[in-house]
């Protein structure tokens, strides 16, 4: 491996590593698949120079929510008139604030409140 891939690769897996750990248990994480992929030798080495650097580009603008702060969400997204607590109870549920029993799940089902 070259000397500018190793340092971008060690740049990329640095910024991979400040990244927090998901709430949510998916199948494949992100985090760990990125950093599986950077510190296998064979996979960077058939990775151009220049699409490292993009790369790299790329992640920090994730890390450092570009885009999240680019698209803010307003009250008319997050509080819509026909449900307004949704978002509030969604965000509840993933991060494991609030549990809805079997009846209280039919009950939102029913009447979508």
């Amino acid at each position: 491996m070259s000397s500018p891939k190793a340092q971008i690769t060690q740049k990329l897996i640095s910024v991979l590593k400040t990244l927090p750990n998901e709430r949510l248990k998916p199948y494949a994480s992100f985090k760990e698949s990125q950093l599986k992929r950077f510190e296998d030798r064979d996979v960077v080495s058939s990775i151009s120079e220049e699409d490292l650097k993009l790369q790299f580009i790329a992640l920090k603008e994730l890390v450092n929510d570009k885009y999240k702060n680019y698209y803010k969400l307003n009250d008319k997204l997050l509080k819509p008139k026909g449900n307004p607590e949704y978002y509030n109870r969604l965000m509840s549920e993933i991060r494991g604030e609030k549990k809805e029993s079997l009846l209280t799940a039919m009950r939102t089902i029913v009447f979508g409140k």
